[in-house]
């Protein structure tokens, strides 16, 4: 079977950044293995990462239910740290002299759908299989937040394309992860889930607290703010790593703006936005 190594601080952490990567690529988790342990060294000296293998299959729609579960329980069977507060300071900005490649419109086209596979998105869906996937999908989220010991209440709004959960309940940002992470793997499995063996295919939306329009609210508002920045001094920023979605998110909100330009760098997981001034 095929895998990826991924290091981070934590092993939270560095199954959250797979999970996402995998995510992103169209390929589906199917077992993880924690390689190192991290350690801390003696004063920060002989420090090591966390590094976890994670196994994955291409095919991600013939995954089991069952596979999908337990993927998503043993992700989470390591200790969270809560990381739901949003503010500007979570986005590290790094002055930043390198040449970048224009690829903008390659992150409008992988900027994941984070609902669903790309062979599924063009086909409809009736009313009786919607009514399945929100059951199907509702119905996994509420088994797998209990595994957690978290008391929520879910909220289900449905539109003609789209099915949204919206979880609320006390100190849930193990839920969420650093800028959302977590909150992307857990929409991602929801999905597979909910619309595996339904012949229409309804992309499925999870949210906790509304937290993803106030993440879109801080990254249009630190846009404008470094475009003024850029604009002013004429130096090139680059932010830190994002998912393809918020990637989109800056680039949009920022087109047309008067002496800026933004292109992306980097390859996954470290992609990110370079916002830069044009004569």
């Amino acid at each position: 079977m095929e895998f990826i190594d991924v290091s981070a601080k934590t092993i939270e952490d560095a199954i959250v950044q797979g999970v996402a990567q995998l995510n992103s690529e169209g390929r589906e988790l199917a077992e993880t293995e924690v390689i190192t342990q991290p350690s801390g060294g003696f004063l920060g000296i002989g420090r090591k990462p966390a590094v976890v293998r994670l196994y994955f299959t291409t095919m991600a729609a013939e995954a089991s239910q069952e596979e999908i579960a337990e993927a998503v329980i043993q992700s989470n069977a390591v200790e969270f740290q809560p990381t739901a507060s949003i503010d500007e300071s979570a986005t590290v900005v790094v002055e930043s002299n390198a040449s970048v490649d224009a690829d903008q419109a390659a992150d409008s086209e992988e900027a994941f759908d984070e609902e669903a596979p790309k062979a599924k998105r063009s086909r409809e869906v009736s009313k009786e299989d919607q009514a399945e996937i929100a059951e199907k999908g509702k119905q996994f989220l509420e088994d797998m937040f209990k595994q957690m010991g978290l008391t929520v209440f879910i909220e289900k709004m449905t539109t003609p394309d789209k099915i949204t959960f919206q979880v609320h309940g006390d100190e849930l940002g193990i839920l969420i992860g650093k800028h959302g992470q977590t909150l992307d793997a857990i929409q991602y499995l929801t999905n597979l889930v909910a619309n595996k063996e339904v012949a229409g295919h309804c992309h499925v939306v999870v949210d906790v607290e509304n937290y993803r329009s106030r993440r879109e609210e801080t990254l249009v508002n630190l846009a404008k703010r470094l475009a003024s920045k850029v604009r002013r001094n004429r130096q090139k920023v680059s932010l830190e790593p994002m998912n393809a979605f918020e990637r989109k998110i800056i680039h949009t909100a920022l087109q047309g703006e008067r002496n800026i330009v933004t292109d992306s760098e980097g390859v996954e997981p470290y992609r990110h936005v370079v916002i830069s001034y044009k004569r």
